[in-house]
Order: C-alpha cells, then structure tokens, then sequence
C-alpha cells in the first residue's frame, strides 16, 4: 500500500515540539515589547526636550514643556512658544510611570537655549527604567541605569 502524509503520532510530535517552543518564546517577546515601550517613551519626551530648545534658540523666546493636565507626565505634554502651543504629546502607554527631581513640573529654555529646569525624568515600567537627563548647558539625554554608573548621578549633571 502506497500511503501518503503523516501518521497521527508524527503530527502529535510536532505539535509537542511547536507548543514548547511557543511557551518559551512567547514571554521573552512580552518582555522585549514591555522594553520597547519604555525605550520609545523617554526617546519621545527626549526629542520633545530637543524640540523645546530649539523652538526657543529659533523664536528667540522662551519655550515650555509641560504635562497636557498640568501634573502627571505620564497623562502625555506640551510644547509651547510664548501662548502659542506647537505641539501635544498623547498619553503614554498603561504601565510606565514619571518621576522627576525637584522642579521638574514644567521644563523650559531660555531665548539664548539656556534650560530654566535642570535635572532628571524617570521613566519607569515592571523594575526596568530609563532616565532623560538635563544639564547645566541644557543638553539632554537618555541613559540606562542598568548599564551607567553615571545615570544614577543623574542630577549631579
């Protein structure tokens, strides 16, 4: 007899083996995701810093970034030029948090791209986290706690 495709136990083999393999990976991949959206949270509020300052180095007048309800960073931003508001950020996703030093409720440049606020934003999701930085010069950036020493001295800058 000439039989073509699988047995039962062939097919009931690779299903064991796809299960297993899918039950490994399937939470690594949550973790990468979770990782990814708290990357992509402080790269957003980092570009909205950068935007910030050069709004006011462009109109030569004082920009402000500041939380949509006034308090929590997390409810999404700001941006703006005098009255003029350029840009709204929305809400960030479920799960990451904002915590800042002291004066960190508005953040804002100068005309001449000097920072009114220095300090740190953390940005924090399931005891991963991530820190925007603002130096004395106004220059900012994002570390990792994780993997800089440096980071934890993140107001010090």
């Amino acid at each position: 007899m000439d039989a073509r495709g699988f047995t039962l136990i062939e097919l009931m083999v690779v299903l064991l083996i796809v299960s297993l393999l899918l039950a490994a990976g399937v939470p690594a991949l949550q973790q990468a995701a979770a990782e990814q959206r708290l990357v992509a949270a402080a790269n957003q509020f980092f570009h909205g810093v950068s935007l910030a300052r050069a709004q006011a180095l462009r109109h030569a007048r004082r920009a402000e970034m500041r939380p949509s309800d006034g308090l929590h960073w997390e409810r999404g931003w700001q941006i703006e030029v005098g009255q003029r508001v350029l840009r709204r950020e929305p809400a960030l996703p479920a799960g990451i948090s904002v915590a800042h030093t002291a004066g960190g409720e508005v953040l804002g440049y100068q005309p001449n791209g000097q920072p009114l606020t220095r300090g740190s934003w953390h940005f924090s999701s399931d005891g991963r986290s991530r820190v925007v930085v603002i130096n004395f010069l106004g220059r900012a950036r994002v570390c990792n706690p994780a993997r800089e020493t440096q980071c934890s001295k993140a107001e010090l800058d």
